[in-house]
């Protein structure tokens, strides 16, 4: 009982599976739940780098400048510049080089993404020049916005361990790979290729305890 309290256990298993609520299947549920996460977690960060790496090249290109976002002809919302803000406070704490790269390494997935909202005309500002690194996608800027913070928005529940097992993964996958292949299609073949883990994970979940009643709903 102290290790299902002491885990937080049972926030991760499906009821329908459990025989009690002290039921122990719970711990077999946390595990999975971890690896599930971790597997998922593989996937978004490749989302995350290709996303950094093609809008932070062109963006650099277009305003002749490695720190884009300094560009006096470019206006970003507060919420912007906040975030790097906060990357570039983070880096000095930990005493690391204030470099363009860094600072672009610094910041998270949802900083990415927000470039490809409305924010101060981003349309023309942003959305423009950054268009050409999107060569597997052919539409308007706001349908890949939704479905780059769709997928931001798992990207925190991931991150902040909570429970995802009860969503469709498969399908989470395949958006991400897909989102992924919009940037670059060699990525996402290798990306599909290497994460061997969450679909093996999917074809395993965890399975009703035995001493759950039959017939039980």
């Amino acid at each position: 009982m102290d290790l299902i309290k002491m885990t937080d256990a049972g926030r991760y298993a499906d009821p329908a599976t459990l025989c009690s609520t002290t039921c122990r299947q719970v711990l077999i549920w946390s595990d999975w739940e971890v690896a599930v996460s971790k597997a998922m977690y593989e996937v978004l960060r490749h989302l995350e780098n290709v996303l950094r790496c093609t809008i932070s090249e062109r963006l650099a290109a277009h305003y002749e400048r490695d720190d884009w976002w300094h560009a006096p002809r470019l206006r970003l919302t507060h919420g912007t510049t906040e975030k790097i803000e906060a990357a570039t406070n983070r880096l000095c704490l930990h005493r690391i080089p204030m470099t363009p790269t860094n600072i672009q390494r610094e910041v998270t997935l949802g900083f990415w993404v927000t470039l490809l909202g409305r924010g101060a005309d981003y349309e023309t500002q942003l959305w423009r020049p950054i268009s050409s690194g999107f060569p597997g996608y052919h539409g308007r800027r706001e349908p890949l916005h939704r479905r780059m913070d769709h997928l931001r928005l798992l990207r925190n529940k991931v991150a902040h361990q909570d429970r995802i097992g009860g969503r469709d993964l498969a399908t989470d996958r395949r958006s991400v790979l897909t989102a992924i292949g919009y940037v670059s299609e060699s990525v996402a073949r290798h990306v599909t290729a290497t994460n061997t883990a969450l679909p093996m994970l999917l074809a395993n979940r965890p399975e009703v305890c035995a001493q759950r009643p039959r017939g039980r709903s």
